[in-house]
């Protein structure tokens, strides 16, 4: 087996997602570790370590979820994260970008690339749960990509308990549920 290739999940113009393998841990540690805002709100740590990524994943294939690498297809280069569990009701986890990357549509690219994907397997709705109190940019993206909020949560990372809301975006005009 070749732990270096990665079934293609989905891609767009610029972009293929496949999932993480072992071989990808470095590069993830680093993506996690180029972000370190997020990680000082979601964990009071501004890095990571390679055992707590590989835990993480872990911790994530148990639940049901896919944890997808985003490569620039130019480069070739790791340059984003998705994990996302697709059902009636799709959960998108988590879609991080490496902050070198950030601004440049990527993330957007990225999202509407895995719309396509969960409509593609008959998803009716997908859902977040996004933090709220750090970062108006990201409630804003969310917002912008047609997600409404839907109730107000909480969320437990890593042991810290932040406040969040649970965002919903209905994928077809004809679901009445």
């Amino acid at each position: 087996m070749n732990e270096g290739r990665s079934i293609l999940i989905f891609e767009s113009k610029d972009l293929y997602i496949g999932l993480v393998k072992p071989i990808d841990i470095d590069d993830v540690v680093k993506l996690y570790n180029s972000n370190t805002h997020f990680l000082e709100n979601h964990m009071r740590s501004n890095q990571v370590k390679f055992r707590w990524v590989v835990n993480e994943l872990e911790s994530m294939r148990n639940a049901g979820f896919c944890s997808c690498k985003v490569v620039e297809k130019d480069s070739g280069k790791i340059i984003g994260i998705i994990d996302f569990k697709v059902d009636q009701e799709t959960y998108l986890s988590l879609l991080m970008i490496h902050r070198d990357y950030k601004d440049k549509g990527f993330g957007t690219q990225v999202y509407r690339a895995f719309e396509e994907y969960a409509k593609s397997r008959q998803s009716k709705y997908i859902r977040l749960d996004v933090v709220v109190g750090y970062s108006s940019h990201v409630l804003n993206f969310w917002t912008s990509n047609g997600f409404v909020k839907f109730e107000d949560t909480t969320l437990n990372w890593t042991g810290v308990i932040l406040p969040a809301v649970t965002m919903k975006k209905k994928l077809s005009p004809y679901c009445l549920t």
